[in-house]
């Protein structure tokens, strides 16, 4: 039974059978599937099962998006226009749930492989564009992030703009793929961002930041005396229910659930921030004695970084590695004869891509999501990734990887 005064056994009868086929979410939700699949078909094909996109990485976009289809599509959706309770749990599903899984599974790097070659050196030259990368750098900076999301949140929640939704198909259906791309760029960048796990600091401070925010948004919708959405009170009244007691059942579940999988999240990532900084530890990147400051370092030197899109000290940071080091081992392993390296006049190679703003690049190789990480395997071991790349195996050891990469992140 729902808790308030009503028959929710009649309403649950009467909603089974509403399955929405709305156009303007059918096309949009089967287009990024029908692409997703072909897409990651083609990567696969390409470099191998697993390559690019793992199998995981594939069922997180695959569940996700079922999440995301049944919130907007099934019966859900009827029952979200009579009970603000039902729609508070729609948009729960899609911010908390369907976008992140999907966002996990690496849906701009299958959509890239729609393309052919010609198609995605095109689509490359289009986003390595200064006018792009500059748009696409800020959107991806973990406070202008942080502020998307929680600017997304809120005004669709005041009362005009949300009894507008209710009122117009489409507005309601840009008010959803707000929602939902919004939530999407907050947990891919929090996640899987190019700052990687030196982001995730700043990733724990921004998750408590939005838990705080929206159980605030919560908080009031449960106290306030009266309807904040007038628009409810008539359905919501004709199926037997109270208007008021369902405004604050809708935000007590944005206050403690929704609350709650923020902070689940939150302390997911502390853990992982935590696990890397131990093993940097072990690789002697920091000294052990100084654990009790890594927490205070690194979130100074994250915070630092979103504020700033160039040098040494931030892409040393990021990568652990050395760039005067790195200014000799791109000598050592005989880089600038395959590429061409700005700021090096010995690098001027052909045979390879240049190398110039390459840690604003999305992808490596055009699989590989551009993190520290990726960037020292791909150094390290480009035929095991891409078989097919002209790139070789150079034996290149665990430090010069770390200090070409810094070298390479002050490339921006």
């Amino acid at each position: 039974m729902h808790p308030l005064t009503g028959t929710a056994s009649g309403l649950s009868s009467a909603a089974i059978h509403h399955w929405s086929m709305d156009p303007l979410i059918v096309l949009p939700l089967g287009l990024s599937a029908v692409l997703y699949a072909i897409g990651t078909r083609r990567l696969w094909r390409r470099a191998g099962t697993g390559s690019g996109i793992s199998l995981w990485s594939a069922l997180s976009f695959c569940i996700g998006w079922l999440i995301v289809a049944t919130a907007l599509l099934s019966p859900i959706a009827w029952v979200s226009q009579i009970l603000f309770s039902i729609h508070m749990t729609q948009h729960m599903l899609l911010m908390l749930v369907g976008a992140p899984l999907m966002a996990f599974g690496h849906p701009l790097l299958a959509w890239l492989w729609v393309f052919d070659e010609r198609g995605r050196k095109a689509v490359g030259a289009f986003v390595t564009a200064e006018r792009f990368t500059w748009c696409w750098r800020t959107l991806s900076a973990p406070l202008w992030m942080f502020l998307l999301q929680a600017v997304t949140l809120w005004v669709w929640h005041i009362p005009s703009w949300y009894e507008a939704a209710l009122r117009h198909d489409s507005l309601h259906a840009l008010q959803h793929l707000s929602f939902v791309f919004a939530a999407s760029l907050f947990w891919w960048v929090t996640v899987q961002g190019r700052y990687g796990r030196m982001g995730y600091g700043l990733g724990v401070l921004y998750v408590f930041l939005t838990a705080v925010h929206s159980s605030a948004l919560g908080a009031l919708i449960t106290v306030a005396p009266s309807l904040w959405y007038p628009s409810y009170e008539g359905p919501t009244g004709a199926w037997g229910f109270d208007a008021v007691a369902d405004q604050q059942l809708a935000g007590l579940l944005m206050w403690i659930p929704a609350g709650t999988v923020f902070i689940v999240f939150g302390l997911a990532l502390f853990s992982a921030w935590l696990g890397e900084a131990g093993r940097r530890v072990r690789f002697g990147i920091v000294d052990a004695s100084s654990r009790p400051l890594i927490v205070a370092l690194l979130i100074c030197a994250s915070g630092w970084s979103a504020c700033t899109s160039r040098g040494a000290d931030e892409a040393e940071a990021l990568t652990g590695g050395s760039v005067r080091r790195g200014m000799a081992a791109i000598g050592k392993y005989g880089c600038g004869g395959c590429h061409s390296i700005p700021g090096y006049p010995d690098a001027h190679g052909s045979v390879g891509p240049p190398l110039d703003r390459i840690a604003m690049r999305q992808y490596l190789g055009g699989r590989l999501p551009n993190t520290p990480g990726n960037l020292m395997k791909w150094i390290q071991h480009p035929q095991e990734i891409a078989p097919r790349s002209a790139m070789p195996d150079l034996n290149v050891t665990d430090g010069d990887a770390k200090d070409i990469a810094a070298l390479l992140y002050t490339l921006r």
